[in-house]
C-alpha cells in the first residue's frame, strides 16, 4: 500500500513537471487555451483571460513593471511584487485544472526570483550586466593587485581582532567603503560604463563578505560574554 502511495505521488510530480516544461516551450507564441496570439498582457491572455504560460526568458524589470535601470524605486518594487503575487499566486488557482495550477506555480516562482534579484543591489547590478552581455567570472584577474592586497590585510585585521570595539571600528570603515562603492555603481550605470559597473560589483562582493564576517564574529563575542 505504501509503495502504491509513493508511486502515485511520483507520477503526480512527473505530471506537473511535464506540464511546466510544456508551458515553457510553448510560451510567448499563443494562448494555450484559445490559441490567440494577441497576448499583450504579461500574465493573462487578452482574448480569453486565462493565465498565460511563462516564456523561457522573462525580463525581470518588465515582469515587475519597472524601468530597466540600476537605481530603481524600491517602494514601487515591493508594491508591484505584492500586487502581482495577489493575482498569480498558486492559492488563487486551487480549484483550476492541473495545467493551470502548474502555470501559476511557475509564475509565482519566477516572480519570487525576480523580486529577490532586483531587491539586492549586487544581484540587480549583475542582472543588468547580464542583460547587456557582460558576465562576472569567479576569478580575480580583473582586479588590481593593490585592492586584493588591501582585502587580504583587512581580512587579517578581522581575524586578529579580539574585542568588540576593534570589530566595530573595522565594521564602520567597511560600511563607509560599501556606501562609496554603491554610489560609484549608480554613477557607472547612469553613464553606461559597464566595465566600471562590473569592477564596482566585484569590489562590493569582497566588502560585503568582510562585513558579514565581522558581524558573525561580533555575534560570537556577544554570545561568549
Amino acid at each position: 500500500m505504501l509503495r502504491t502511495h509513493l508511486k502515485r505521488g511520483t507520477e503526480k510530480w512527473l505530471h506537473l513537471t511535464n506540464l511546466r516544461c510544456r508551458s515553457k516551450s510553448a510560451a510567448g507564441k499563443q494562448c494555450w487555451k484559445c490559441s490567440s496570439s494577441d497576448i499583450n498582457n504579461t500574465f493573462f491572455c487578452a482574448s480569453c483571460g486565462v493565465l498565460r504560460e511563462s516564456a523561457e526568458k522573462e525580463d525581470y524589470f518588465e515582469l515587475l513593471k519597472l524601468k530597466k535601470e540600476f537605481n530603481i524605486d524600491t517602494l514601487k518594487l515591493v508594491q508591484n511584487y505584492r500586487h502581482i503575487q495577489s493575482m498569480i499566486h498558486p492559492d488563487k488557482f486551487a480549484q483550476k485544472s492541473e495545467h493551470e495550477k502548474a502555470i501559476a506555480l511557475e509564475w509565482s516562482s519566477l516572480v519570487n526570483k525576480a523580486y529577490k534579484t532586483l531587491s539586492k543591489s549586487i544581484e540587480r547590478g549583475k542582472y543588468l550586466l547580464t542583460l547587456n552581455g557582460v558576465t562576472i567570472s569567479e576569478d580575480n584577474t580583473s582586479l588590481d593587485k593593490e585592492f586584493l592586497l588591501a582585502m587580504m590585510d583587512l581580512n587579517e585585521s578581522v581575524e586578529d581582532a579580539e574585542t568588540a570595539d576593534e570589530l566595530k571600528n573595522i565594521a564602520s570603515n567597511v560600511s563607509v567603503n560599501i556606501e562609496h562603492l554603491n554610489s560609484k555603481l549608480v554613477q557607472h550605470f547612469k553613464a553606461n560604463d559597464l566595465d566600471g559597473a562590473k569592477e564596482a560589483i566585484i569590489r562590493l562582493k569582497y566588502m560585503n563578505n568582510i562585513e558579514r564576517t565581522v558581524k558573525e564574529k561580533l555575534l560570537h563575542l556577544n554570545l561568549k560574554q
